[in-house]
């Protein structure tokens, strides 16, 4: 023990432990080029040291934002690692442990200052240094600068500037006392390898698919005050599909019964594609149109018009893929229709576009929603229980031939042309399992750009295009190729499963539950695959010396191993199991598969990317990363994937989503025996939109792409009639060039939805920047853009909700209100028939029964008497208007020239027969 005395301030440093810190990767990266080489202090938290001696120092942000830890610096020189000379002043930052009292810990770093700039005032927004500096200097006050910094401080601003090389445990007198025995400072690494995960895990010995499987729970509209589910009245859904994007509207009816006002709760799912763009609320002969604002001056409007009686909704995103609608101060005796749009691209099957409508949502989404109340001033009720009327139709237009049509779980009535398409449910009652539509095109692989300009409907329900200068693109890429490798080759298959410190107990198990799906489908004595699990954190233990085949002994070995394996803690040091690998080349000429589970707090980042990129030995690796937890680190994950040399894919395994985990393991176990396409670049033939805030392309970076795998990418462009493609497959560059038509050109506002969602989505969990902290600096600058993208083509995001006030007079008796408005009249607006002269599958056709009331109407109508005819010519009038005259050929020709003859001459209506006549000859003109 040694002590060290300060005279200026009367205080004492005891040294208990020095403690060497050296990391082989910390000092590669070390940067030793600059000048001013110096070892500083840096002092922190007892209890943040755990993630230091893990991951390193981190930036401020990064800490603060990330990792949710407090900062103990107001940070007068802004986003920087700071340091000092003074062991005293790094003192200050640091804390005394709760465990071992009177004890704390210090740093003590290699700093590369380089040219520091001296500052003399607080700077807190800073960054990075002035140009030409490397590092910033807090300049201590002294009578002659009149700074206002107390001590001398140093800030760097890359991470690459420092590295650790010391602690040192102290006590620090007079505020630390000493009245205990020395003692050893614990190292968790040595602890945890005795540990068992059963001990703190509960993991099943065996995983079955119903672990996997999402709970079946009832949803929809809810009471929050019961938490008591409440049936609709009536539910209808109108759908439009374009090609492989729909547009959906949702309309749900129900009635307060009460004799008083009640707040109700709807929530409903919705999947990963899609995103909401529309909400209304009619009520009273009323429509109030619903808003898209910024998430908290949403909620603060919806407060304060419910403290005022007025009626208020708010519909936001609680969660991903989980939206509801709150519904405050429903009148008593009163109906209400909420009307809720949507737009989502389409998945696509075994060639196959596959439209899906959710039948139930799981509890905890329901539970998890229903947690935030939005207001407590209106008493919430239960609800009568009764039947719910239920009508599903939809409208579809694709870009080639349509060759089959149907639905495998529900039975349809069909109108159907080679490229148009109506159809509607047979049984129209609630669907009790989720309904699926499959369409099918004789062209469906074939690379496409569809365009569209900007058409909305005004105040009146009608569409106006006066923001016709505003176009969205949508380029569609859906690769099919013939696989290189034949049934002779083996593929080795290496499960990297992260059980390290930042993987919690439910991250850990989840992690394990995954591997053991994956090792469930592979093929039992498949001689043509090997594979091996891996388990790490701080160090790590392998399955196998080397890959063996999957014989039914290895793989329940291996499922063993995974289930019951040590948990390692510590940091998540991946380097080390790819630097081993990468000392041998792979049994497979088509190198390793790495699937790496983990929650993407991945060690050392740069120099696994600069291992993937250098070793000749992993030029042919790739590697799948799949995300874990629900804060998984995205970011680095697509940076791994991206950064194989060979290809690789990032996939979210969401938890709360597990009934989707299967498929997507068959998808990577498919991928990882096919070629893949990286290096995929676009070049964009049109005008670039200068009115658009973003007008780059969602997703900005694209690395790989699998045999039949679609890929989708957006921007707003304005005049983009052609597109060139180059991407790389196996070695080999191909170029191709994808042209637009006038199938898929269109009107209307999906693909600007759709857009402008890529866009939000691409910044949330997207990859902007190869460097981590530029690309949160990226989600930072443009945050408020976001929101201003958000609002304008209302779509909803994370940080933005749909909010309407209808104002009501406050003395007025809410049980005079009128009864809500007629669905019907509502959904009339919406219901457009694309093949009105055609009848549905099993119909006579409607062609030929308008033609045949036309006959008969004509002859009526010659032969009847004046009274007749003035009784019955407008009602054959509109009979008339329901066919074309390239349809309807001579029936329409003949029954409208005896309706002309009628007006003129038996009823001296020269006017309306003049009319008809002229309105005779333009339609003729336009129809033939």
């Amino acid at each position: 023990m040694v002590t060290l005395f300060l005279p200026a301030s009367g205080e004492q440093i005891v040294i208990h432990h020095v403690f060497s810190v050296a990391k082989q990767i910390d000092a590669l990266n070390y940067c030793t080029s600059l000048s001013h080489q110096r070892q500083l202090f840096h002092g922190s938290k007892y209890a943040n040291f755990l993630g230091i001696l893990s991951r390193g120092l981190v930036m401020p942000k990064i800490v603060v934002e990330e990792l949710g830890v407090v900062r103990t610096d107001i940070g007068c020189l802004g986003y920087g690692i700071y340091f000092s000379d003074s062991a005293s002043t790094s003192l200050k930052y640091t804390t005394s442990s709760a465990t071992r009292p009177g004890r704390r810990l210090l740093c003590i770093c290699q700093v590369a200052l380089g040219e520091s700039a001296n500052y003399y005032s607080f700077s807190p927004t800073l960054i990075k240094p002035p140009n030409g500096f490397h590092s910033t200097h807090s300049v201590k006050r002294m009578e002659e600068n009149h700074s206002m910094f107390t001590d001398n401080e140093y800030a760097i601003y890359q991470l690459d500037q420092q590295r650790l090389l010391y602690i040192v445990e102290v006590s620090w007198i007079p505020n630390d006392a000493l009245n205990i025995a020395l003692e050893q400072l614990p190292i968790v690494h040595h602890q945890q390898h005795a540990l068992k995960l059963s001990e703190h895990v509960e993991v099943p010995l065996t995983i079955d698919d119903e672990v996997i499987e999402v709970a079946e729970q009832d949803y929809g509209l809810i009471c929050p005050s019961s938490g008591k589910l409440v049936p609709l009245k009536s539910f209808h859904i109108r759908a439009q599909i374009v090609d492989a994007t729909v547009e959906v509207v949702l309309y749900q009816v129900y009635h307060n019964t009460s004799s008083t006002p009640i707040e109700v709760k709807y929530v409903f799912p919705l999947d990963e594609n899609s995103t909401v763009c529309g909400f209304e609320a009619h009520i009273n002969n009323k429509v109030i149109k619903g808003v898209v604002k910024e998430k908290e001056q949403a909620k603060q409007e919806y407060r304060e018009a419910i403290k005022k009686g007025h009626g208020a909704y708010l519909m936001h995103q609680e969660q991903a893929q989980v939206f509801s609608v709150a519904v405050g101060n429903l009148p008593a005796n009163n109906e209400v229709i909420i009307k809720i749009t949507y737009v989502a691209e389409l998945e696509i099957e075994n060639d196959d576009i596959i439209f899906r409508l959710p039948a139930k949502m799981a509890s905890w989404q329901s539970k998890k929603a229903m947690e935030s109340k939005d207001q407590s001033i209106v008493r919430s009720i239960d609800i009568v229980d009764e039947k719910v009327e239920f009508s599903f139709k939809a409208s579809i237009r694709m870009p080639y031939e349509i060759t089959k049509l149907f639905s495998p779980t529900h039975r349809l009535r069909r109108k159907l042309t080679d490229c148009i398409a109506m159809i509607e449910l047979v049984d129209n009652v609630l669907i009790d399992r989720d309904f699926v539509l499959s369409i099918s095109l004789k062209s469906a692989n074939l690379p496409r750009i569809s365009n569209e300009t900007l058409l909305l409907d005004d105040d009146n329900g009608k569409t106006t295009s006066n923001n016709h200068n505003s176009q969205a693109c949508m380029l569609t890429f859906y690769p099919r190729f013939e696989t290189t490798t034949n049934s002779n080759e083996q593929v080795e298959i290496i499960f990297i499963v992260d059980v390290s410190n930042s993987m919690d107990g439910t991250h850990v198990q989840q992690a394990k539950q995954l591997t053991h799906l994956f090792l469930t489908n592979l093929k039992v004595g498949d001689t043509n695959t090997l594979f091996n699990v891996v388990t790490f954190g701080s160090d790590n233990d392998e399955c196998f010396p080397v890959s063996t085949s999957t014989t039914k002994e290895n793989l329940d070995k291996a499922k063993h191993f995974v289930l019951h394996s040590l948990i390692h803690r510590g940091n998540t040091d991946l380097f080390a199991i790819l630097h081993r690998y990468s000392l041998l080349p792979s049994s497979s000429k088509f190198g390793r598969q790495f699937i790496l589970l983990s929650d993407g707090h991945i060690h050392d980042l740069n120099s696994i990317l600069a291992l993937l990129e250098h070793r000749s030995t992993m030029r042919h690796d790739r590697l799948f990363t799949c995300a874990i937890g629900n804060v998984a680190n995205k970011h680095g994950l697509k940076q791994l994937a991206n950064g194989a040399s060979g290809g690789g894919l990032t996939t979210i395994f969401d938890s709360n989503y597990r009934s989707r985990w299967k498929m997507k393991v068959l998808n990577i176990l498919e991928y990882v025996r096919q070629p893949c396409v990286t290096s995929i670049s676009i070049n964009w033939h049109g005008h670039v939109d200068e009115e658009q805030k973003f007008n780059m392309q969602a997703p900005k970076m694209i690395r790989s792409l699998f045999n039949g795998m679609r890929l989708s990418v957006y921007r707003f462009i304005q005049n983009c009639h052609k597109a060139t493609l180059t991407a790389t497959i196996d070695g080999q560059e191909f170029l191709t060039t994808v042209f637009s038509s006038t199938m898929t050109t269109t009107k209307g506002r999906i693909l600007h939805c759709l857009t402008a969602r890529a866009i939000i989505d691409d910044y949330d969990n997207g990859l902007l920047h190869v460097d981590e902290s530029e690309n949160e600096l990226f989600k930072v600058q443009y945050k408020q853009d976001l929101i201003d993208l958000s609002i304008k083509h209302s779509v909803v995001s994370a940080y933005t909700s749909f909010v309407a006030i209808e104002e009501r007079d406050t003395n007025m008796d809410i049980q005079t209100l009128q009864p809500g408005v007629r669905l019907l009249d509502v959904m009339l607006d919406r219901d457009v028939d694309l093949l009105p002269y055609i009848g549905w599958d099993g119909d006579v056709s409607n062609l030929t029964s308008i033609k045949e009331k036309l006959l008969d109407a004509r002859i009526s109508l010659e032969n009847a008497s004046i009274q007749s005819k003035k009784e019955t010519v407008s009602d054959i009038e509109k009979l008339c208007e329901k066919i074309s005259y390239r349809t309807g050929g001579d029936a329409k020709f003949d029954t409208m020239m005896t309706i002309i003859r009628t007006y003129r001459y038996s009823l001296n209506e020269h006017e309306k027969a003049n009319e008809l006549e002229e309105k005779m000859r333009n339609g003729m003109l336009v129809n033939l």
